[in-house]
């Protein structure tokens, strides 16, 4: 869910430690909404070889570095 008025990002990393936001390279990009909630269903799934590792940004493109604001969002992730 996204609490603020302004869309958010949330991004995958196929990584075993946290990313280096503007840096890592994202395996996948989800817009998140402003003001509300979604559910992403990936009936045929994703691999991460390495980990799965996440971060939240302002804006989509894989370079950017916006900071989200403490508590605005709130990500649930469920893995096999």
């Amino acid at each position: 869910t996204n609490s603020n008025a302004a869309v958010r990002y949330l991004k995958l990393y196929n990584l075993s430690t946290s990313p280096t936001v503007g840096t890592s390279t994202p395996v996948q990009v989800y817009m998140l909404p402003a003001g509300g909630g979604v559910s992403i269903s990936l009936p045929v799934g994703m691999i991460f070889t390495t980990g799965i590792a996440l971060a939240l940004t302002t804006g989509a493109a894989d370079t950017d570095t916006g900071a989200v604001a403490l508590s605005e969002i709130i990500v649930s992730l469920t893995y096999l």
